[in-house]
């Protein structure tokens, strides 16, 4: 049928040509033919769209002068009459030579080879190892259980409905368009290209955290990993000074794999040593994207599998160490008070919406991959279950090695100041009464016993030539960052027995998480330029390799000198504002624009079995205030609030907290303003052709006309011109 419709638009624009060319016809006037079809059109209409099912949801998006754009006037009678001269013997010849001529033009939407292997998909897009990092720092300084209580109540009634909102639009649709949005409302048609650029400007800085995991991995078959010690100074034979006042493994950090500078304000060229490694993280991208999904299911089931099975290993390890249990302790705290707290309200809000995924773009394109007999609202359960549940499997691990790293710290700095208090009373800066006692049981606990048995005097005098020692504080210094996972974990991996083989273990289960989050981006990336481009379609390495190439080079920036803390602006302050305000818009549109019922009853018709109402509650009311109230309370608080990062002192050798500058904020705005002009700039366009808020409720037939021309961008008189000929009809 599509086909004898193609083939009708280029025979003419006069319908009593057609007629005359047809002799089996006869002298049939024009109209009277016009009639006639018209009267056989539904029965041939409704056989045709019957064997060509599966391209029914991709009706009217390909470009490159094969748009299956039809109206329900002129159009239609030429599909008639051509029709009508056939025979249904040439029908199915002429519909078996179209298939095989446009065979990559008209080639079905790739599906995904098994249900598993979608969850799987699912699955490697939510465990972003960054997502984890933060929600165990929140569980920490956020009230610790209090925080695991509101978190738990936002999920359920704020995260999961937003999930099975974006994971059924995808679903229903079948289509991963940025012109997707404008079918449930042409007024959020700009929906689409937000989606696009925060997606694209997220996955520039995200794959730069797998360039550093490569890196690490570059050392970790030496003898002895550089981390582990300080580097000789050049030419000489002691150590070089910076990194004997601080650690190795910060030193190692800051300067050996960032290079970073003092403060944001200093930059400089990119670091030659990550930029190699961050073209071979970029290499990976793409050779795992470069036969789109088919290529990406073939690994899956390794990267999906095997962080799980790592975290296994390493939390059966790190609970039979010693000091562990103090990290434990901090994850059962419950602070009562904290329940009051909107700070932590707000935190925790931003995170469900941060840990599902949504307002990104890929859960949308990964569902629409999946057939449309599968049931999306048992996949949302599903997948925000095993969500929750490695956020808890995974938070008593690192809190254990949390206390474990506090614990040796503390030790250290026990033992450190022993020695140096020697050495100040032999220089007789401090009098033989502040004699430390040996520290060979229990350093910690002895040394304290022995400071806080000293009298004031004495005890302010040790203190004023050596820092206190305190487990507590050393465990709460400890904040998501990139650092909480290169200087905390590196440390503790070189304490446990046959750590050669536990680094190589944990650098593979960061490098499979990371790898697995970028590749995600990267189909939110590719998949809607191959839905609205034709070239793209035909072309899919061409496509793959040209944005591996652009992101590439749009990363290079994140790696000079100051790049860590743009990097560190980006994630932590910036990234709320567009995801918000793209969710509030998809919650707008489905729920108050097309209609949160009307929605339901065509995802019931699609699944066969009524949804629970309680969605349409939640969508219409519950979700938009909370997430009106999240996006106001992040925009104030960034107005309000001094904007901070740590930066790495190279004078004394020291993590020091530092303001961005006024400029960073600008930033900030500027970018958020960029990201999201598309959304009010084509409501006003709409608004501006007096188009309607919501899509009409019409026949299947001139529907899809009206929809194709609102996706096009029809000017007024054409969609005046439109409905004049569709009443004529």
């Amino acid at each position: 049928m599509w086909y004898l419709i193609l083939r009708a638009m280029e025979e003419g624009e006069s319908t009593l040509s057609l007629a005359q060319e047809g002799s089996s016809l006869g002298n049939t006037p024009p109209e009277s033919l016009m009639t006639k079809a018209s009267e056989s059109l539904p029965r041939k209409a409704s056989s045709a769209e019957s064997q060509l099912p599966e391209l029914e949801p991709n009706f009217g998006e390909w470009e490159g002068g094969v748009l299956m754009t039809w109206s329900a006037s002129a159009w239609v009678t030429r599909a008639q009459v051509s029709e009508a001269q056939m025979t249904k013997e040439e029908r199915l010849l002429e519909m078996r030579n179209m298939n095989e001529k446009d065979n990559k033009v008209f080639a079905p939407r790739p599906v995904w080879s098994s249900k598993f292997q979608y969850i799987l998909a699912l699955m490697s897009y939510m465990l972003m190892p960054s997502r984890i990092w933060r929600f165990v720092s929140l569980w920490l300084h956020k009230g610790g259980c209090s925080f695991l209580i509101v978190y738990i109540l936002m999920f359920f009634f704020i995260g999961v409905p937003l999930l099975f909102l974006e994971m059924a639009v995808g679903h229903r649709a079948q289509r991963g368009s940025m012109d997707l949005w404008k079918i449930l409302s042409p007024w959020f048609g700009g929906v689409g290209y937000s989606v696009f650029m925060v997606c694209f400007v997220t996955n520039t800085y995200t794959n730069l955290y797998n360039s550093w995991i490569l890196f690490y991995m570059s050392h970790i078959f030496y003898f002895s990993v550089p981390w582990q010690h300080c580097p000789l100074q050049s030419n000489a034979s002691s150590f070089d000074p910076e990194c004997e006042r601080a650690t190795s493994y910060a030193y190692f950090w800051y300067q050996q794999t960032l290079k970073a500078s003092d403060r944001i304000e200093d930059g400089g060229p990119p670091a030659s040593n990550l930029a190699i490694h961050l073209f071979l993280a970029w290499c990976f991208i793409c050779v795992f994207m470069i036969n789109g999904i088919k290529s990406f299911e073939k690994v899956l089931y390794v990267l999906v599998p095997l962080p799980y099975f790592m975290i296994s290993c390493f939390l059966f390890r790190t609970l039979s160490m010693e000091g562990t249990e103090y990290g434990l302790k901090h994850l059962l705290i419950l602070k009562v008070a904290s329940i009051y707290d909107l700070t932590m309200w707000l935190q925790a809000g931003v995170q469900v919406v941060l840990d599902m995924g949504v307002g990104l773009g890929p859960i949308v394109y990964l569902s629409s991959y999946i057939p449309g007999s599968n049931n999306c609202l048992k996949d949302t359960f599903l997948m925000a279950v095993i969500k929750l549940l490695t956020l808890l499997f995974t938070s008593p691990l690192i809190f254990s090695i949390l206390g474990l790293w506090a614990t040796i710290t503390t030790h250290r700095c026990c033992k450190k100041n022993r020695e140096k208090l020697i050495m100040l009373i032999a220089q007789g800066v401090l009098p033989p009464e502040v004699q430390p006692p040996d520290l060979h049981k229990n350093p910690t606990s002895t040394y304290n016993s022995w400071l806080n048995s000293l009298l004031p005097p004495l005890r302010r005098a040790v203190l004023s030539k050596v820092p206190e020692c305190n487990i507590q504080e050393q465990f709460l210094k400890i904040k998501e960052s990139p650092r909480f996972v290169f200087l905390v974990f590196t440390e503790f991996i070189s304490i446990v027995p046959a750590s050669a083989f536990w680094t190589v273990l944990f650098f593979l289960l960061l490098l499979s998480l990371g790898l697995c989050t970028v590749v995600a981006f990267m189909l939110g990336i590719i998949t809607p330029l191959q839905d609205t481009f034709s070239f793209f379609r035909r072309q899919p390495r061409v496509l793959t390799v040209g944005a591996s190439v652009v992101m590439f080079l749009c990363s290079l920036f994140f790696i000079q000198a100051s790049g860590i803390y743009h990097y560190w602006l980006l994630t932590e302050y910036w990234i709320a504002l567009p995801i918000l305000s793209i969710v509030i818009c998809e919650n707008l549109a489905v729920a108050w624009a097309y209609r949160a019922k009307r929605f339901l009853k065509d995802m019931t018709a699609l699944l066969s079995h009524p949804i629970c109402p309680i969605c349409c509650w939640l969508w219409c009311y519950v979700s938009p205030v909370a997430l009106l109230t999240l996006l106001v309370a992040v925009i104030v608080q960034l107005i309000t609030k001094p904007l901070t990062y740590i930066a790495w002192d190279s004078n004394t050798s020291k993590e020091m907290v530092r303001h961005y500058p006024m400029w960073a904020l600008a930033l900030i705005a500027g970018l958020y303003v960029f990201i999201i002009i598309p959304i009010p700039a084509y409501f006003a366009y709409r608004l501006n052709l007096g188009m309607p808020i919501r899509p009409p409720v019409c026949p299947k037939m001139s529907c899809r006309s009206a929809q194709t021309l609102s996706e096009k961008g029809a000017s007024k008189d054409t969609v005046q011109t439109y409905k004049t000929k569709s009443l004529s009809a």
